[in-house]
């Protein structure tokens, strides 16, 4: 067979048409109607620049997918244990790629369950499989079978649910099979894909944060009012030096307070540590998997950051304040109510972009809308830059994720420096899914809000209030002292 497959790796002609003709489309329209804005002496309004960027952010993010998606499933056939369907297999093929879990994944190993408490160990099959693995004794582990045989002699025996249990999946005979199969399949709640598959989700945040800063220039650009890229929080001092510095405090800050949740969950006894620096898939390359997932969430933390807390959030501070102007005499109470505002905004569109994440909940949608006002304050104390928010967010998502192998808003993982099981789901204990937050993980946790308030404390600690102070008084001048 060739290497390279054109067949294999290419997307359809369809797929080329919407992915190349669509981004021309909307950018002439921003153009006519932005231009069309500067020749009537009319400044367009914020809301509408951030429609235009929001739609020119998906439009460009799409084109550049589809053409970053052709070397991703290139590289992911050449993988260590890959698994891709060809491209006559569309449906399965995007299947994959739009996976949160691979079921067809073997996991935890024997060894890892080896090393949990008896009182930790759940089957791991539906109760049609149990069978087949109870008599299997000379395959796999000889622990196995006695294991299963014991839980299911448990399970016989507390034919009432305890009314003290916390949440509602147990392994009890009086659940409708739905739920027991449900829990049966996933009782240790982490969602795991191939190295294959995650090279090619990679692809898509990777063209996603491409597209945010492409749509970021461009409407800068064409825009008939005063707006820049300093202005949305991508600012580029003379020093590139303060931009590293900025980075480097925002990942210290983040990863810090992830481990400060780790360290908590390990000694409450919420989770344990089975090994170090594994792959879900045996002969897969640790490595290579840990690239794929730095560049999956280098890719969702530049995204993110510019889109909500560039353009909603400090975009949103402007034209509040355009309006707040005229309802308050004391400008300075206008740029507070601006600011208060537009942080309402941006932590709910942030928490509701999050609503149909794997295992999300009320609660870890309450969390993340702190998430989103510990992350406005990031850009304030910055003095609006977004880079100190840009570190923060890729330390947090790649130490919660992939270094300490926790799940992070139910996203999956590939391979984890430090491999770690969840208290499962059980009939027989009490179960803590609220308090390590389950398969959405230590964002829906109870620690998550305690984490947000220490981080604020640190960037409030380097940063100081000084460079807030200037920026907040910069917002004003440039609307009031416009002519």
């Amino acid at each position: 067979a060739p290497l390279f497959n054109r067949n294999d790796t290419m997307p359809t002609k369809t797929e080329w048409v919407v992915a190349i003709i669509l981004p021309l489309h909307v950018t002439f329209l921003a153009w006519y109607m932005l231009s069309s804005s500067e020749s009537d002496n009319i400044t367009p309004s914020y809301l509408k620049l951030w429609c235009f960027y929001f739609v020119l952010d998906a439009t460009y993010g799409h084109l550049f997918h589809t053409l970053l998606l052709v070397p991703a499933r290139w590289i992911a056939r050449l993988l260590p244990g890959a698994l891709v369907p060809s491209s006559d297999e569309e449906i399965k093929l995007v299947e994959q790629e739009e996976s949160s879990n691979d079921t067809s994944l073997e996991w935890p190993s024997a060894d890892a369950i080896a090393k949990l408490p008896s009182d930790w160990v759940v089957s791991m099959d539906t109760p049609d499989k149990e069978e087949k693995i109870a008599g299997d004794g000379d395959e796999g582990s000889n622990n196995a079978p006695k294991l299963i045989k014991k839980k299911r002699s448990k399970s016989k025996n507390n034919k009432k649910p305890n009314s003290s249990q916390q949440c509602n999946n147990t392994l009890s005979d009086q659940k409708p099979p739905a739920a027991t199969k449900n829990i049966a399949q996933q009782p240790y709640y982490l969602n795991h894909v191939r190295g294959s598959t995650r090279i090619r989700q990679a692809s898509q945040r990777i063209g996603a944060a491409m597209g945010s800063i492409l749509a970021s220039y461009m409407i800068c650009h064409l825009s008939a009012s005063k707006i820049t890229l300093v202005d949305v929080g991508l600012t580029l001092p003379s020093s590139y030096i303060l931009v590293v510095q900025d980075l480097a405090w925002g990942f210290s800050i983040g990863s810090s307070i992830v481990s400060i949740i780790f360290i908590m969950e390990v000694w409450l006894g919420w989770i344990k540590i089975v090994g170090f620096f594994k792959t879900v898939v045996p002969n897969e390359s640790f490595a290579i998997n840990f690239l794929w997932d730095v560049l999956f969430h280098a890719g969702v933390s530049i995204n993110e950051e510019v889109m909500l807390r560039g353009w909603m959030f400090t975009l949103g501070c402007r034209g509040i304040l355009a309006m707040a102007l005229d309802w308050f005499e004391d400008s300075s109470n206008a740029a507070t109510f601006s600011n208060i505002a537009s942080i309402i905004l941006q932590s709910s569109l942030f928490s509701f972009l999050h609503l149909h994440s794997p295992g999300s909940s009320y609660v870890s949608l309450l969390n993340l809308f702190l998430g989103g006002i510990a992350a406005s304050i990031n850009v304030m104390v910055a003095g609006g830059s977004l880079w100190l928010g840009i570190g923060w967010h890729f330390g947090w998502n790649v130490f919660m994720g992939h270094v300490l192998g926790r799940s992070t808003s139910g996203i999956p993982m590939s391979c984890a420096c430090t491999d770690i099981l969840p208290r499962p789901k059980s009939s027989h204990k009490k179960c803590v899914e609220n308090y390590h937050g389950g398969t959405f993980g230590p964002e829906q946790g109870v620690l998550a809000p305690l984490a947000y308030v220490i981080g604020i404390i640190l960037v409030i600690c380097v940063c100081g209030f000084d460079e807030m102070i200037v920026w907040r008084d910069g917002l004003v001048s440039s609307l009031t002292d416009s002519p």
